[in-house]
């Protein structure tokens, strides 16, 4: 039997009794308002009770302590709570406010901010990122590497990194790649943000005399090319990154709860992190974990605003953003990016090159017809965070759906996503079906 049938057997009042399930009515509005009829949107609410078991089950399994999800369709919100516990040990309950490490969720809206730039003319995709940090001139590619001692050697790069490169990761740069690892570790470049009196510039022009793994433009290269970006913003615009993306992203979008590093006075609502573990427990991480200080929106030196993986949010606030970009660039009556520069961040910008089976554009994964799954529309947009948060954009459907969760390692995450996206798209389709 499959995760959502077992699952659907779990009622509301179970999680309530258990978990202290919190079904908070959705809060947002401006430009995203709660649906007040699901009939009018021909919405089943059974199918959409069908989500509330699958993160049940997760819960029970210990996959996590818990999670906020929304849904929205043609700017109504559908769905909007949270589940489980924001503390396990202390029985502070998840809801909507709850702020996630959303990670590499972070890479979308700093590619957003960096379109702001090329729309003004202070910078161009082609441009070359030696331009703005000049480390990143005559760049090197790994052609031998030795991990016993993390000796290399090199050959030239036969062209120039450019901020196209960045955005859609086709640079070279990466840390997933172990030699890379090795390398960064080394030399003390950082693949999360961290907590130490650093900041982004030093480190990006430390990184810019270390070698690349592959030629720019001959592959999808997942790694630190945001965090690249973040200080090409800084260059350009004048500003640190936090007031930049603040200033044309997040203030507009009214998304009040989505920080570098989290304010004081919100500091209590930062979930915990969690690691689940291949004996089936889930155990709080302690403030060090595998090389990294889980806490650092709220704790240390706040001067490290890491482009890739820096920011901390809510599930309603991340919202906004989608619904911005379902929206060609709009949202609640301001312009925030021109339609044409949507377009360009919404279609293949890789050419011939994947993702697995998919394409990308500037800061979204693009679902082609050989790469859709769980009832994923071709055109999909997407992405997620280490920390097992997810969100994907769908035009088609015109609908945002987005799941929070913190847990690292997650061994589950995958079966996780997987199952809410189906069950999203099967409550939607199941209503497009209804309307036709």
């Amino acid at each position: 039997m499959s995760v959502i049938k077992k699952s659907i057997q779990i009622s509301t009042l179970a999680l309530a009794l258990i978990f202290g399930f919190n079904a908070c009515t959705p809060k947002i509005t401006n430009g995203l308002e709660p649906a007040t009829n699901l009939k009018r949107l021909n919405i089943d609410q059974k199918n959409l009770d069908r989500i509330d078991s699958l993160i049940a089950t997760g819960l029970i399994r210990n996959w996590m302590a818990g999670a906020t999800a929304l849904v929205a369709v043609d700017g109504k919100v559908i769905y909007d709570k949270g589940f489980g516990f924001r503390d396990r040990e202390t029985k502070a309950l998840m809801s909507p406010l709850t702020e996630f490490r959303i990670a590499s969720m972070t890479k979308p809206i700093v590619t957003a901010a960096a379109m702001k730039l090329v729309e003004e003319g202070k910078l161009k995709l082609d441009d070359p990122v030696s331009k703005y940090i000049p480390e990143f001139k005559n760049m090197k590619v790994i052609a031998t590497f030795d991990k016993s001692d993390t000796t290399y050697t090199t050959v030239d790069a036969k062209s120039s990194i450019t901020i196209k490169n960045l955005m859609t990761h086709t640079s070279g740069i990466g840390f997933i790649n172990p030699m890379l690892g090795m390398i960064y570790k080394k030399n003390g470049i950082p693949d999360l943000a961290v907590t130490d009196q650093v900041t982004i510039d030093e480190k990006m022009k430390k990184l810019g005399t270390l070698p690349l793994a592959v030629q720019p433009n001959t592959t999808f290269f997942y790694g630190l090319s945001i965090d690249v970006l973040g200080d090409v913003i800084e260059k350009a615009s004048g500003k640190n990154l936090a007031e930049y993306v603040t200033e044309t992203i997040l203030k507009p979008l009214g998304m009040d709860n989505t920080f570098f590093f989290i304010p004081a006075e919100k500091a209590n609502r930062l979930t915990v992190m969690y690691a689940e573990t291949k004996e089936g427990r889930l155990e709080r991480l302690p403030p060090v974990s595998q090389g990294y200080h889980v806490n650092y929106p709220i704790e240390g030196a706040r001067t490290y605003f890491s482009g890739g993986s820096g920011l901390s949010s809510t599930v309603e606030d991340y919202a906004k953003f989608c619904q911005m970009i379902l929206n060609d660039g709009a949202f609640n009556g301001k312009v925030i990016l021109q339609p044409e520069t949507v377009a360009l961040m919404t279609k293949n910008q890789i050419g011939d090159l994947n993702v697995g089976k998919n394409k990308f554009g500037l800061g979204f994964q693009i679902a082609t017809k050989e790469g859709v799954k769980n009832g994923e529309s071709v055109g999909t947009l997407s992405w997620s965070g280490a920390f097992n948060t997810f969100f994907w954009i769908d035009p088609e459907r015109k609908s945002i759906s987005i799941l929070m969760t913190q847990v690292y390692p997650a061994i589950h995450s995958r079966e996780l996503t997987s199952q809410f996206e189906k069950l999203v798209n099967d409550a939607l389709d199941k209503g497009i079906s209804i309307k036709k």
